[in-house]
């Protein structure tokens, strides 16, 4: 193979994948396209559902506070009599079957642990800040 056969398919390798990459980049556009007005279309139908003439925002809104109590943790649970002990049959000589030694159940230390709470802090959609760094007073 010449030289110039080598250039001509190495040109036509750059633009097959040239070709192949714009076609994804273009069908990648219009899919956001289509996405983004389709959203927009949400979003404004949402708006004029939720406005009333007589409506007003209130763009300061103070950041809500959720206090989020945890389910309690389970008790601990005692063995009350072991499972007996398993024997399997196989060639040899038969094992004498040993009891195990009976477990002496668990006592909880502590009967019921409190579990911590979490405390979560809302911001307002507005994102704003009234300087204490997100504490509560």
């Amino acid at each position: 193979m010449s030289t110039i056969h080598r250039v001509g398919l190495t040109i036509a390798g750059v633009v097959a994948l040239l070709v192949v990459g714009g076609a994804f980049v273009v069908q990648g556009y219009t899919g956001a396209q289509a996405d983004a007005a389709r959203v927009a279309a949400a979003q404004a139908t949402a708006a004029q559902q939720t406005a009333s003439p007589t409506s007003t925002t209130d763009a300061s809104l103070d950041p809500v506070t959720v206090y989020v109590e945890p389910m309690p943790t389970q008790p601990a649970v005692g063995i009350a009599s072991p499972a007996p002990a398993v024997v399997v049959p196989g060639p040899g000589p038969a094992q004498p079957q040993t009891t195990p030694a009976q477990p002496t159940p668990a006592q909880p230390t502590d009967p019921q642990p409190t579990p911590p709470v979490i405390h979560i802090i809302v911001p307002s959609p507005s994102g704003y800040e009234d300087g204490n760094g997100g504490k509560d007073d």
